[in-house]
C-alpha cells in the first residue's frame, strides 16, 4: 500500500520502542540489579532471533510476496515503482513479531521470548534499513550496504526471479537463488 512519509518511516522508531520496553520488562538486564549471565543468555537468544528473522524475511519474500496474489500485487507496485513509499501499514511488523514470537514461546520460557522478539525486531529493523539504503541512499562503492544494493538490484531488474535475501544473501545461496552474475558491471535505476 501507499504511505505517506511519517507512515513509512514509523516502524523504525515503533520497532526501536518495542525493543527497549522488551529489555525493561525482562529483569537482569538493565537498572542496577544487572545480571552477567542473563545478559549472556538474552544475547544469545536474540542472535538466534536474528538468524530466525533473516530465514523468516527470505521465505516470506520468496513465498509471499511472489505467489501469493494479494502480496504480490502490492509486491509489484514496489517492483514498478522502487522509490516511491509503498509498504506494510505501521505496525503491522512489530505486533505479527511479537504475536509470532514473543506469545508462542513466553508461556515456556520468558528469557528465550525476549531475546528472539528482540532477535527478530532487529532483523527487521536491519530489513528495513537495508532496502530503504538499496532504494534511497547514495553508497560507497564496495561497501557492505553497496553490495546489499548490487544484490538487490538484480531482484528487481533480473528477468528470472533471484536474490530474495535483503538483509543477508545466505538463504539465496542455501536455497540456490543466488544471481551474482554481473552484479559488480550493472548500474541500477536508483543509484545515484
Amino acid at each position: 500500500m501507499r504511505l505517506n512519509v511519517l507512515a513509512y518511516y514509523a516502524d523504525f522508531f515503533i520497532g526501536a520502542a518495542a525493543m527497549l520496553a522488551l529489555m525493561l520488562y525482562q529483569p537482569g538486564l538493565i537498572g542496577t540489579n544487572v545480571r552477567a549471565d542473563h545478559v549472556m543468555q538474552v544475547m544469545s537468544f536474540i542472535a538466534l532471533g536474528f538468524a530466525v528473522w533473516t530465514l523468516f524475511e527470505y521465505g516470506v519474500h520468496r513465498v509471499l510476496y511472489h505467489n501469493v496474489p494479494y502480496f504480490r500485487d502490492m509486491h509489484d507496485a514496489h517492483h514498478a515503482e522502487p522509490n516511491s513509499f509503498i509498504g506494510a501499514p505501521p505496525v503491522l511488523g512489530p505486533v505479527l513479531i511479537f504475536a509470532l514470537t514473543y506469545l508462542p514461546i513466553a508461556p515456556f520460557h520468558e528469557m528465550a521470548a525476549t531475546g528472539m522478539t528482540i532477535g527478530m525486531m532487529l532483523g527487521y529493523l536491519a530489513y528495513m534499513l537495508v532496502h530503504h539504503a538499496a532504494h534511497y541512499w547514495n553508497l560507497q562503492e564496495g561497501s557492505w550496504l553497496y553490495n546489499a544494493r548490487r544484490h538487490h538490484a538484480l531482484h528487481h531488474h533480473s528477468p528470472i526471479d533471484v536474490n530474495y535475501g535483503i538483509t543477508t544473501t545466505f538463504w539465496d545461496h542455501v536455497f540456490g537463488t543466488a544471481h551474482v552474475t554481473g552484479a559488480s558491471n550493472r548500474k541500477a535505476k536508483y543509484d545515484k
